[in-house]
């Protein structure tokens, strides 16, 4: 404020102390004095001018400088009052200053001239009040409204000052607060965490400062208590957040570095150091339900460790607090002490957190036996790494079940090749066999047409035959496992071939095997070779009956099913539609998995020596693939075995009986015969044999050859005999070029065995007659009849 702007009011009965006054007023300043000599004058000026300074004297006439000075500080507080008086009484100046008066200052010439410096200083001791009385309010206010609380406390520690917010902290009233201890421990300027007693209900955290003051003029501690719960909270998520990242990136760089089963150690041991848990489980929920646990950590058991070995629960023995959370899909946790199996470490608290993918329970971590009880944050911290990881477990299932799909189907592929393989040497080697067994067959059958029943040699010849039959029942084997012997497929209802089998059945498997029959009514019909079909049957209850040497149940079911793109999918050899089943189980001793996959495999047997060929099961296979089938086998040691046929529904309709029965009366005739075979005992054989029965022979080793007999011969046959291989010309091929010389000539093919070729030439398609080497005369002799009778 400069001079020239202070109004001064100059209170003072005398005329000349006014002029005193005026002239040092002047000589420094552009002062504007405003005079006032009595009562009336004083109160006016005062009411109606803007004053700055207030200069009275102690005696004025009417009325003392206090009742001035009283005045003025009554309606503006803040005004400075200088007392300026003739009388230097020490009195008077402490009745002033108790009063109010700002300064005082004696009327001699020296004292007025330092007036001017006198009114700058009280006005600068006003304005000091004023900042000083504006900082105080600020600073009430600030106290008063701050969040924070303030406290003061005396040097005995009890509190003398505290504001709203610390009654909000702290609990309690203000009132209730000043005059009792601060209940905290104070350590000047050492920050300190404090649990506050009460926050919104609840229980929260302050921070504690401290420092040294006055207060009232007495040493104090001032105190503020700042509430830092949220704070502290939101620290602590930012740490739990930080925390879940590190093991999520652990745990990601786990799933994609192992390959194999450890990742679920790794996992494990990942999440049992952050919980600091020293015992664990961490499995998945395979495909069938149950919950395969590759690993566990610690000795859980005394003297069990997890080595290349899965612990597997299925539903039914999810028990305790894990089969809980599992039945529940909920996270559990619980305070033991737990009941466990015997041998097992005991159990004194649990976490156990399921892992959900798509409302689907997919996997389960297991952990137990941390020092202290699990926190909010350990379940958090779990809870967020099952969700996290559910997406990721989920798609190393699906890898996990199209890697094994992948190999079941490589299993079966490479199974199918070798099966095929050894199904070709069966073939060949059959053919080879066929052709000798056909000639001991016939000839034996020849010569003992000729023999005397009481000549010593007829009992050898008769053995050679039986002897000869029987190898042609292995190699029609196999043939059936080759899938390259012709079936003659009719169409049939399953349930009745079955239903005629029951008695030979029950003679063959025993009396103390419990046979039963499961047949499904309405069945629809299948097409196959009823005489294959029941060889299957019998070597499946064969298998079976040596299974249970000891007794037990044989079950024989049918059923009608459809075969879908799904199943089709994991079975690559299987075409999806409507088909047959038929299964039989056993309660037999069952079979590992090594052995199933070789059972198939010809001449394999887990039979003693001597007591199996090895060709049952091939043939079973051969049999029911070569009838468009498929044959599934499911088997566990010691809970026996089911095979399963799917045979396809038949597009038509059974055959009157009438039209299934062919037998011949006789077996005599005169008609002309060609036969084209390449073996030349076989065709002396066939010669001397249709030529005892009256029939008109000629016989040729290829098909060229019989052409010429033909062409150029002129022999024109009723009936053409001829095998299928034949060295050059083939048998269909030659078949066609006889159909184009002799379009009503008949035709009998015969083989050891018929190719893809043979199916090519349309020769089983086209129904032609066809007879299956070996055969016997009486084969030869009703085929041949059959053919020239139709």
């Amino acid at each position: 404020m400069s001079d020239r702007h202070i109004r001064i009011l100059c209170v003072d009965d005398e005329p000349h102390d006014r002029a005193l006054i005026r002239h040092a007023l002047s000589v420094e300043g552009d002062y504007l004095l405003m005079e006032a000599d009595d009562r009336e004058s004083f109160e006016r000026a005062l009411e109606e001018e803007d004053l700055h300074v207030v200069l009275t004297d102690f005696n004025i006439l009417s009325f003392e400088g206090l009742e001035v000075i009283r005045a003025v500080k009554t309606r503006k507080p803040d005004m400075p009052v200088i007392v300026v008086t003739g009388t230097g009484s020490e009195e008077i100046a402490v009745k002033a200053l108790k009063e109010g008066a700002d300064d005082y200052v004696i009327k001699t010439p020296h004292h007025i001239a330092q007036l001017p410096h006198t009114v700058r200083r009280a006005l600068m001791m006003m304005e000091q009040r004023r900042r000083l009385a504006e900082m105080d309010a600020n600073i009430r206010a600030l106290v008063e409204n701050t969040a924070d609380g303030i406290l003061v406390l005396d040097r005995d520690g009890r509190i003398v000052f505290a504001n709203p917010a610390a009654e909000a902290l702290l609990g309690r009233p203000v009132e209730d607060l000043v005059g009792t201890p601060f209940g905290y421990p104070v350590k000047n300027d050492v920050p300190a965490e404090i649990d506050l007693p009460r926050r919104h209900g609840g229980a929260g955290t302050g921070l504690l400062n401290t420092a040294e003051t006055v207060w009232n003029g007495n040493p104090a501690t001032i105190v503020s208590i700042r509430d830092i719960t949220e704070l502290k909270a939101a620290q602590e998520a930012l740490r739990a957040s930080e925390r879940l990242l590190a093991v999520k990136n652990h745990i990601a760089e786990i799933f994609l570095t192992q390959v194999d089963d450890r990742v679920y150690e790794a996992v494990l041991q990942v999440v049992m150091e952050e919980t600091e848990s020293p015992l664990g489980i961490f499995g998945y929920v395979d495909e069938e339900g149950r919950w395969v646990c590759p690993t566990l950590s610690g000795d859980v058991w005394d003297r069990c460790r997890m080595e290349e070995k899965h612990f597997v629960f299925p539903p039914e023995k999810w028990k305790g607090i894990w089969g809980e959370a599992m039945r529940e899909k909920a996270t559990r946790v619980a305070e033991g002490p737990f009941q466990v199996p015997q041998g097992h470490v005991a159990i004194h608290r649990a976490l156990s957190v399921p892992v959900i993918y798509r409302d689907g329970l997919i996997g389960n971590l297991v952990l137990a036996n941390k020092p202290t009880p699990y926190t909010e944050a350990d379940v958090a911290l779990v809870e967020d790494v099952a969700r996290w990881m559910a997406p990721i477990l989920q798609g190393r299932l699906d890898l996990m079940q199209k890697e094994r799909e992948r190999q079941a189907l490589e299993a079966q592929f490479l199974q199918a090749q070798k099966m095929e393989a050894v199904g070709r040497l069966a073939g060949g080697v059959a053919h080879d066999f066929n052709n000798l067994l056909t000639i001991i067959l016939g000839y034996g059958e020849h010569a003992l047409g000729r023999i005397h029943p009481e000549d010593p040699l007829r009992r050898m010849v008769e053995q050679m035959v039986a002897a000869a039959k029987r190898s042609a029942s292995l190699t029609r084997q196999l043939l059936a496992f080759s899938r390259k012997q012709t079936l003659q497929p009719v169409v049939l209802d399953l349930n009745e071939l079955v239903k005629n089998l029951d008695k030979m059945l029950r003679r063959l498997i025993g009396e103390d095997i419990d046979l039963r029959l499961a047949l499904a009514e309405n069945l629809p019909t299948v097409e196959v070779d009823p005489g294959q079909m029941e060889q299957v049957i019998l070597n499946l209850a064969v298998n079976a009956r040596d299974a249970m040497p000891t007794g037990g149940r044989l079950l024989i079911e049918t059923a009608s099913v459809h075969l879908d793109e799904a199943y089709a999918a994991r079975h690559p050899d299987v075409t999806p539609g409507d088909y047959v089943q038929l299964s039989i189980t056993d309660t037999g001793c069952g079979m590992d998995e090594e052995t199933l996959s070789k059972i198939f495999e010809p001449f394999f047997t887990t039979k003693e020596a001597g007591k199996g060929t090895g060709l049952g099961l091939a043939t079973v296979y051969g049999i029911v693939k070569q009838s468009g089938g498929h044959i599934w086998v499911y088997s566990e040691p010691g809970k026996g075995t089911t095979f399963k046929i799917y045979l396809p529904r038949a597009e038509k309709d059974c055959k009157d009986e009438e039209e299934c029965q062919a037998l011949l009366e006789r077996a005599r005739g005169g008609e002309r015969v060609l036969v084209v075979e390449d073996e030349p005992a076989l065709r002396a054989l066939a010669k001397a044999v249709l030529e005892r029965y009256g029939y008109r022979v000629e016989v040729v080793g290829s098909g060229e050859e019989a052409l010429r007999l033909v062409e150029e011969g002129g022999f024109r046959p009723d009936l053409v005999v001829t095998d299928v291989v034949l060295p050059g010309m083939s048998g269909a091929r030659l078949a066609d070029q006889l159909k184009e010389r002799m379009p009503g000539v008949r035709l009998l093919f015969m083989s050891g065995y018929t190719d893809d070729s043979v199916v090519r030439h349309g020769i089983l398609e086209g129904h032609v007659p066809f007879l299956q080497k070996p055969f016997s005369v009486r084969d030869l002799l009703e085929k041949v009849r059959d053919v020239l009778g139709a």
